[in-house]
């Protein structure tokens, strides 16, 4: 130890004496290191941490998959079925996230995300409550006192972290609601939910004629011993037998599961290992860098190698010494990434979409300061071994014969492949870069089919005690909320729609032409529901392809009922014929029967999952017809659409104080965060090309300018032999031009290989689009050349007379 403590004395006293090279030794390895450390704690945190749930390896989801290939959850009496009828789960709950509503003297009404859960719900997901208790068995059941249990950050900015919570009633839908528990911090399972509330089994959710209509997410956790095979054939031969007893909504419907954690975080895991690959790159080329400088330096220090040599120090002992010296400049550098990354994480989280999962959860935890320091320590190793074991081996009768003539050239091979080898990485990363930023404006020129500009957007969710779901009460508010914010000065327009475009969620129902033979169980055609008032498409400006659109008197009257489909669904469903005129009958049942009607009108189709999802058929549906209590205001504006935010809010709240405005936002935003996922990582993977590319011209020109340094005796001979300046640049420039092109070859076919990993990130752009390759090989090589001929035209200014001298 004492030897080791010597070693590490003596290395910080050489390092001290060559600051300049400290300073950049140490900014390479922190940026590469800092790099690494902030996407690891995205990493660790969204994909390694374990769930905050007990034994959480045994919860599985369990889905539902159509013939066609569509996945979809379960149905209210398909969940009962599978919980009585399987023999793979100790327990199964259901989940319906929605918004619910909180009002009460504590606050403002808020509409808040929460869910609806079957009674086993906390027992089966294996978190005990903070505070209180989860639900118990029967109070998912008619009758039974209604009760809700609160997020921990709910109660914390809500009530102040009260622990006389439990007990106190709340007022939740309108509805006297008992507080039972609070939950503990981090869970926020489903979807950020705030607050939970029991699932009631009864009218639709146990109707058996809806059994088709598919709302309920299932969850499972395993029996000790049941592996996840086993599950996945139990509830496959279970739906099997479902099928069989109700052909009318369950042919061709099998069940499958799928891992918790996988089902969590499955669609973000190849961008995030993509981008943890990107970090690693960057810190290759540094290595390589670092490298490159230590084999430079190592020159300088022959004469020194030499004396230590020959007063009987032995070679380990030099190697250790060196890598030592290595050592401390890793773990300076691991010190400056980690000042780094903690200054980045709050500008990775506060740029980071909202929808890749647990994200608010990153930090610099023990994890993570373990994964810097053993990463810190792996790198002294790469970058400092090879200089290490090559400065070791000196020729005292070669140091000595050229002591006083400026050293020697020595391990120049050693450099030219590191040149090669951190110009085939960066190629990768500009390649991944390309791709990624091609694919985003690919992306931003997709029409989504409506406009966004001049729109304000804004929840309403009615409570249930005053505004039943289907009542005409219903109608009346929100028929009286329209005129009056048409009303308003600088309104153009306005509507409620139950889901707007690119908002998520969908109502999928079967949909048939009742002029044609039913089809078979199985093959019946699927349309996307949705219910709208007058005024929504005017305001989002879709486009009426022929027909007309909705008036106030649709759906008021029992003869009125009409539909409008969009061109998608004309398109699948009356392939070369005009739908108008048609009477389709709709599967879904809002609690006025099941819609549908005449088609009077055919609208442009809307991207409403996603701008990279094509559009869906769908099925408008007039407002009368279902009365949904929640739903989403859009008001076409002259000015600035969150300017009249207020204005919108007090109208609301003129008619019924007790409604929560939620979510007001202007839909450009929307349309914005709807790639926010591939913006965030085309940035991301474009700052470290950049930095790679940096690094590589860092590289080269450092490489070159000590092969000038020591040729200059050479060029100075040429020069006064009569070479002019043309002659010298192309003899320094041609075997760095070579080299390069070697790496940029090498590249090209290791990005084609890594851009495997790019394949599900692209919309519209091959992996191998050639205009990417070739744009990366022209501005990399450009690069290249350039911090090549700096060095190269500074040779040319060589006196001969000095050149000579320098022998």
């Amino acid at each position: 130890m004492d030897t080791v403590g010597q070693d590490l004395l003596q290395a910080f006293r050489k390092l001290r004496k060559s600051p300049g090279f400290l300073c950049v030794a140490v900014l390479t390895l922190s940026l590469g290191l800092g790099a690494n450390t902030a996407i690891f704690s995205v990493v660790n945190a969204v994909l390694l941490r374990a769930l905050p749930m007990a034994d959480a390896d045994a919860l599985v989801r369990v889905f539902h998959e159509a013939s066609r290939g569509d996945t979809m959850p379960s149905s209210g009496v398909d969940y009962l079925d599978m919980q009585a009828q399987n023999h793979s789960f100790s327990g199964m709950t259901g989940v319906d996230g929605t918004d619910i509503s909180l009002t009460g003297p504590e606050g403002a009404p808020e509409r808040l995300q929460g869910a609806q859960v079957t009674a086993g719900f906390f027992h089966v997901m294996g978190v005990q409550p903070l505070l209180g208790r989860g639900f118990q068995a029967d109070e998912d059941q008619p009758g039974k006192s209604k009760v809700v249990v609160l997020g921990h950050s709910l109660w914390k900015r809500r009530y102040g972290g009260d622990a006389g919570i439990v007990g106190r009633t709340l007022t939740v839908n309108g509805e006297p609601y008992t507080v039972v528990g609070v939950a503990r911090p981090g869970f926020v399972f489903p979807d950020q939910a705030q607050l939970w509330i029991p699932l009631t089994w009864e009218g639709s959710n146990i109707d058996p004629t809806n059994r088709g209509a598919h709302f309920l997410s299932a969850y499972g956790r395993l029996k000790p011993g049941v592996t996840l095979e086993q599950a996945g054939a139990d509830l496959l031969a279970l739906s099997k037998r479902l099928q069989e007893q109700f052909p009318q909504y369950n042919t061709g419907v099998t069940t499958h599961l799928k891992p918790l954690h996988e089902e969590l975080v499955g669609n973000v895991e190849p961008a995030l290992l993509m981008l943890l690959g990107a970090v690693g790159v960057v810190l290759l080329i540094a290595c390589a860098n670092l490298s490159n400088l230590l084999l430079a330096r190592s020159v300088s220090r022959e004469g020194e190698i030499s004396v230590r040599l020959a007063l009987g120090a032995s070679r380990g002992r030099i190697i250790r010494q060196l890598l030592m010296e290595s050592l401390v400049l890793a773990l300076l550098g691991a010190g400056g990434g980690l000042l780094l990354a903690a200054w980045g994480l709050d500008l990775l989280v506060a740029l980071g979409p909202r929808d890749i999962p647990r994200l608010a959860e990153v930090s610099l935890d023990g994890g993570v300061l373990a994964f810097t320091f053993i990463l810190g320590l792996a790198t002294s190793f790469l970058f400092g071994l090879v200089p290490a074991l090559q400065t070791s081996r000196v020729e005292l009768q070669r140091v000595l014969r050229e002591s006083g003539k400026g050293g020697g050239g020595r391990g120049h091979r050693t450099r030219h492949l590191l040149i090669v080898t951190e110009t085939a990485l960066a190629v990768v990363l500009l390649v991944g870069a390309g791709l990624l930023m091609k694919s985003f404006l690919r992306l931003q020129q997709v029409d989504p089919g409506f406009k966004a500009d001049h729109v304000l957007a804004l929840d309403l969710a009615l409570p249930e005690s005053t505004y039943p779901w289907a009542s005409p009460a219903v109608q009346t508010f929100y028929d009286t909320l329209l005129e009056r914010v048409r009303g308003l000065p600088g309104v153009k327009q306005a509507g409620a729609a139950f889901q707007l475009p690119l908002a998520g969620g969908s109502v999928d129902s079967t949909i048939r032409d009742l002029s044609r033979p039913p089809p078979e169980p199985g093959h019946e055609d699927i349309a996307e529901v949705r219910v709208i008032t007058p005024g929504v498409l005017e305001t989002l400006r879709i486009p009426l392809v022929r027909g007309r659109l909705f008036t106030d008197r649709d759906g008021m009257e029992k003869g009125s009922r009409v539909v409008l489909v969009n061109e998608e669904a004309a398109r699948r469903l009356w392939p070369g014929e005009d739908p108008i005129g048609r009477t389709v009958e709709i599967g879904a049942n809002f609690g006025n029967g099941l819609l549908g009607g005449q088609v009077v009108g055919v609208v442009g189709s809307v991207r409403h999952d996603g701008i990279a999802k094509e559009p869906s058929p769908e099925v408008y549906a007039p407002f009368p017809e279902a009365r949904p209590n929640m739903m989403r205001l859009v008001v076409l504006t002259e000015g600035e659409p969150l300017s009249l935010a207020s204005r919108v809010r007090d109208e609301v709240h003129a008619l019924d104080r007790d409604v929560p405005v939620a979510n007001v936002r202007d839909m450009e935003a929307v349309v914005s965060n709807a790639v926010a996922q591939p913006r965030f990582y085309m940035l991301l993977v474009g700052v470290f090309a950049g930095v790679a590319l940096l690094l590589a011209a860092l590289g080269i020109y450092g490489v070159v300018t000590h092969a000038v340094t020591h040729r200059t005796r050479e060029l100075g001979i040429r020069m006064a032999l009569g070479a002019d300046r043309q002659q010298v640049v192309g003899l320094v420039l041609s075997q760095y031009v070579r080299l390069t092109g070697t790496g940029l070859m090498l590249g090209v076919g290791l990005a084609f290989v890594a851009s495997r990993m790019l394949g599900s990130l692209l919309y519209g752009v091959e992996r191998t689009d050639p205009l990417t390759y070739v744009g990366v090989v022209a501005v990399l090589g450009g690069v290249a050349i350039l911090a090549s001929l700096l060095p190269a035209y500074r040779a040319t200014r060589i006196d001969p007379i000095i050149a000579l001298r320098h022998e």
